[in-house]
């Protein structure tokens, strides 16, 4: 996941607190992520899920109702933390491009890790076959859904005369692929196992934005 499990103790008697129960539900996405990723969506039982978790299986049925909506409330929580961090680096007042220069990095940090590689392994092999599993990966739209922080950030730069852009939700799409395409292809068909290091993901960020920018950029 993109957070530390909390470690410290929980209550054993009474009803847990707000933040206890939180801890208790990311320990139980961490459990089910690790098997999602090791085994495969297909051959991923929740039986395994809940005896490692140490709760019953119907438990997870009442709260997720099925393995996919486990899968979907994992998919959810990274989702929730991608867009407060993307967030919280577009909030910068900074020229575009210094600010897409730390969205790039940011997405080269985080989407190169070894398990976010593995989930977005995981998806591209299961789709077809179970498409729940991409039912709220894309919005109305057709754009990727947490990407919603740089979307607002190019069409404020594009209301402000700093950018020119015709199509905001594809020119965020194309920024993505820019900066990620080629170095997770590789990583995902294996014909690298080696994640780029921070020199090279910042010479990737900084060659991807200048790229961006050469067509959008107001002169």
């Amino acid at each position: 996941m993109t957070r530390e499990t909390q470690t410290q103790p929980i209550r054993s008697g009474g009803r847990p607190t707000l933040r206890e129960s939180e801890i208790r539900l990311q320990r139980l996405l961490d459990v089910a992520q690790r098997h999602f990723l090791a085994a495969g969506y297909r051959e991923t039982s929740l039986e395994g899920i809940a005896r490692e978790a140490g709760i019953a299986k119907k438990t997870l049925y009442d709260r997720f109702g099925s393995k996919a909506g486990l899968f979907s409330a994992i998919v959810e929580t990274l989702r929730r933390s991608w867009i407060t961090q993307l967030g919280d680096i577009v909030l910068d007042a900074r020229r575009p491009e210094n600010v897409l220069e730390k969205v790039a990095l940011h997405l080269l940090d985080v989407c190169t890790r070894p398990d976010m590689i593995a989930l977005h392994r995981l998806l591209l092999t299961e789709a077809y076959r179970f498409p729940e599993l991409i039912s709220g990966y894309y919005n109305k739209a057709g754009g990727l859904r947490g990407m919603e922080p740089l979307s607002d950030y190019l069409r404020s730069a594009v209301a402000d005369g700093a950018l020119q852009l015709d199509d905001v939700a594809l020119a965020t799409e194309q920024f993505l692929h820019l900066v990620l395409g080629g170095v997770r292809a590789r990583l995902l068909l294996g014909a690298t196992r080696r994640r780029p290091g921070a020199s090279e993901r910042n010479r990737i960020a900084r060659e991807a934005v200048r790229i961006f920018l050469a067509g959008c950029k107001v002169l």
